[in-house]
């Protein structure tokens, strides 16, 4: 949900992971700001491999704070290998992604 409302977009997820991933196309965010849209899932599915592993073998407490910071950090990071002039801080990110 958080990458949706980052995009300001409302959508019911279809009944798989496969269909959701086929229909994730984001025609509607602009050229851009597309390539975060088309990392989100990717990003997404890493923080939550990573969390899983974490609380599965290091003995921690899923935190869903920790889950979503590292999540946006790591869309910004992966974003800013495809746009070279895109936003150069965490907080620009956040802001262009939102309010575009």
């Amino acid at each position: 949900m958080l990458l949706l409302s980052f995009f300001g977009v409302s959508w019911v997820f279809p009944f798989s992971v496969k269909e959701t991933l086929l229909g994730w196309r984001g025609s509607f965010v602009g050229k851009k700001r597309k390539v975060a849209w088309q990392v989100g899932p990717l990003c997404l599915f890493l923080v939550i491999w990573k969390e899983r592993n974490r609380i599965a073998f290091e003995d921690s407490v899923l935190s869903i704070q920790r889950l979503k910071a590292y999540f946006v950090y790591l869309l910004w990071l992966e974003t800013k290998l495809w746009i070279k002039d895109g936003p150069s801080t965490l907080i620009d990110f956040v802001d262009w992604v939102c309010f575009r």
